[in-house]
């Protein structure tokens, strides 16, 4: 699991607490201590404290209190995928199938980014179509093609040629 430094308030300041950044305040932007704070976090995700480090003094531009240095692993996304893409170890591009469902993840994952499942916990029908409820990583962001790109490019194939060779 992928683990970072960064800055909580003194209370977060607990191996074991969990926390979600849910956006990103206008005021931290241009606070100095961003970049060690919540730059190198990802609205939308939701993170745990692994490890406690001595506090330097550092106070929050926003709330004056007092923010500690803490290592943190981001915690698992739970949401759905289509049963066909749900097995565990395998990484899939995420396509928001599930749009329009309970559960499902389209406000923490965007489409075309690369997520690799953990865990199934279930199953879950929405309208005519069945999905797998899963714990999963996002372990790369979309490709420019699916973010709107007007040209797509395409990677060479790997598979043999389809045409025979001229004599």
């Amino acid at each position: 699991m992928k683990r970072v430094v960064t800055l909580v308030s003194k209370e977060q300041a607990e191996v074991g607490h969990r926390f979600r950044v849910f956006s990103v305040p206008d005021g931290c932007k241009g606070c100095r201590l961003f970049s060690v704070c919540l730059g190198r976090l990802s609205p939308g995700r939701s993170y745990k404290v692994v490890e406690v480090r001595p506090s330097m003094g550092q106070r929050c531009k926003i709330t004056d209190g007092e923010m500690v240095p803490v290592v943190v692993e981001e915690a698992p996304i739970v949401g759905l995928l289509p049963l066909n893409k749900a097995l565990e170890g395998v990484v899939v591009t995420y396509e928001d199938e599930c749009a329009g469902c309970e559960g499902c993840p389209n406000d923490v994952v965007k489409k075309g980014e690369k997520v690799k499942v953990v865990k199934i916990l279930g199953r879950k029908k929405c309208g005519n179509k069945e999905f797998a409820i899963v714990e999963f990583f996002v372990v790369s962001s979309p490709s420019h093609a699916v973010l709107g790109s007007s040209k797509t490019a395409q990677a060479p194939s790997r598979a043999p040629s389809s045409r025979r060779p001229l004599k």
